[in-house]
C-alpha cells in the first residue's frame, strides 16, 4: 500500500498550463494556487482526479471569474485567484477547489430549475447548489468554448462517486465558489468492517461505521426508526435489501454508519471486526447493484459484497420519510 501512495503535487502541476491556456482564451487572467502538494494519495485515485478538476477549473474560468476590468469595478485584483488545497483527514483526503469569482449565479439557477419542471422555490441554497450537479443543467446564455453545452459538473460527481468520495458545494454572491471533496486514500485496498448477514459476509467502508448497538427486540420491520439515546436514527436491514432469507433467534445488531451529516443503522446478524481487503469493481453488468460498490475475496475464498454507505443511506432515509407521510 505505502508503494503505491505518492505525493499529489507533481500530479497536479501541468494544470498551471492548463489554466493558463483557458484563462487566455477567454481574455482573462487567472494564477493557480496549490497547497498541501505533498499530501500522499493512491496513483489510481490520482489518475482519477485529472478528470474532474479539469473540469472544475473550466467551470470557474468560463462562469466563475470576471474580465480584468469587471473585477477592478468590483475592487478585486485583476487576476482571479484558483485554489487547490488538499488535507490528510481520518481515512482519506480532502481537497477543497475554490475561486474567487462571482459565484453560482442564483437567480439564473432558480429560472432554469423553473423550466425543468422543478420548485425551485421550495428548495434551500444548498439543493439549489446541488442542482448544477444534475446531468445536462447549464446556466450559460449561450454555447461557448468552456460553457452552456451541459456537462461538466455531473461529469465530476460521477467520478467522485466511482471513488467512493464525496462532494459540496458552497457559494457566496460576488466571492466565489468553493467545492468541498473527501476521498479515501485508496481505491484498491481499504479498512474494512466484516459483518454477517444469514449464510454471507459484508464489508463495510469503516471511515464510514461510527458506533454498534444491539437492535431492539421488538423491531422486526425490513426498514424504519429507532431511538438512539433520544435521536431518530433510520434503520435498513441488509437481509431484505438483497433478498436472503431471515435467520431464526438471532439478536441483531445494528452498524451506525454516517455520509457527511446523514446517518443511518445498518441491522446486521453478526459483527466481525476489522481487517483491510482488496477491493475489486463490480463487472459491467452489476454495476447498477443498488447498496453495493465493489467485492473482495475472503481468506476462505467466498466472495464478500462491499456495501455502498452513501446509497443504502439514502435508501433507509427516503423510506423512513415516507413513512412518516403516510402515519
Amino acid at each position: 500500500m505505502n508503494v503505491r501512495l505518492v505525493p499529489a503535487g507533481p500530479a497536479l502541476g501541468h494544470f498551471h498550463r492548463i489554466v493558463r491556456d483557458l484563462a487566455a482564451s477567454q481574455e482573462k487572467r487567472v494564477m493557480l494556487s496549490i497547497e498541501g502538494g505533498d499530501v500522499e494519495v493512491d496513483t489510481t485515485v490520482i489518475e482519477q482526479l485529472k478528470d474532474p478538476i479539469t473540469h472544475m477549473i473550466r467551470n470557474a474560468i468560463g462562469h466563475g471569474i470576471e474580465t480584468p476590468a469587471v473585477r477592478l469595478a468590483k475592487g478585486k485584483t485583476p487576476a482571479g485567484l484558483i485554489r487547490i488545497v488538499l488535507a490528510n483527514v481520518y481515512g482519506g483526503i480532502a481537497i477543497r477547489f475554490s475561486d474567487d469569482g462571482a459565484g453560482l449565479n442564483e437567480t439564473a439557477i432558480v429560472e432554469r430549475a423553473h423550466g425543468l419542471g422543478l420548485d425551485a422555490d421550495r428548495l434551500s441554497r444548498q439543493e439549489l447548489w446541488d442542482l448544477t450537479l444534475h446531468p445536462g443543467f447549464s446556466t450559460a446564455a449561450e454555447v461557448t468554448d468552456l460553457s452552456g453545452r451541459g456537462v461538466g459538473m455531473d461529469v465530476v460527481r460521477r467520478n467522485i462517486d466511482a471513488l467512493r468520495g464525496t462532494m459540496s458545494i458552497h457559494s457566496d454572491a460576488g466571492a466565489g465558489t468553493a467545492i468541498e471533496i473527501r476521498l479515501p486514500l485508496t481505491v484498491t485496498v481499504i479498512e474494512g468492517f466484516a459483518v454477517g448477514v444469514a449464510d454471507e459476509t459484508y464489508v463495510i467502508p469503516i471511515e464510514s461505521v461510527i458506533e454498534c448497538i444491539e437492535m431492539p427486540a421488538e423491531s422486526s420491520e425490513a426498514t424504519g426508526i429507532i431511538d438512539l439515546r433520544g435521536e431518530p436514527l433510520p434503520f435498513l436491514r441488509i437481509q431484505r435489501l438483497f433478498g436472503l432469507k431471515s435467520s431464526a433467534h438471532v439478536r441483531e445488531n445494528v452498524v451506525v454508519v454516517e455520509d457527511g451529516d446523514r446517518r443511518t443503522g445498518i441491522v446486521v446478524d453478526a459483527l466481525f471486526g476489522s481487517s483491510q481487503v482488496v477491493m475489486k469493481p463490480m463487472g459491467r453488468f452489476l454495476r447498477q447493484v443498488p447498496g453495493v460498490a465493489g467485492s473482495s475475496i475472503l481468506g476462505n475464498g467466498r466472495i464478500a459484497l462491499i456495501l455502498d454507505v452513501p446509497e443504502i443511506i439514502t435508501q433507509a432515509r427516503d423510506t423512513a420519510s415516507h413513512a412518516r407521510s403516510y402515519a
